[in-house]
């Protein structure tokens, strides 16, 4: 499941959209830092759960499909914790 999620959080930096470029990067760095145990699983959860809400991320996604496949990958992410 973790190279899953690393080939979806490559796919959503690759888009070419800067706002979606930091979304990814932010996201795979609180994941390490969850691998690394230098974050515990519940400020994890935490911290995933408020990336994923930040509103500049939700408004600067056009693209219904890309907006999908981001809430997909997010709620991969926040389970990764549980």
């Amino acid at each position: 499941m973790s190279q899953d999620i690393n080939n979806a959080l490559e796919s959503i930096f690759n888009s070419g959209d800067p706002a979606l470029q930091d979304l990814a990067k932010r996201a795979y760095d609180l994941k390490v830092a969850l691998e690394q145990k230098q974050i515990s699983a519940s400020e994890y959860k935490e911290l995933v759960t408020d990336l994923y809400h930040e509103k500049n991320i939700n408004e600067a996604v056009q693209d219904l499909q890309m907006k999908e496949y981001i809430n997909t990958t997010m709620n991969a992410l926040i389970n990764l914790a549980s």
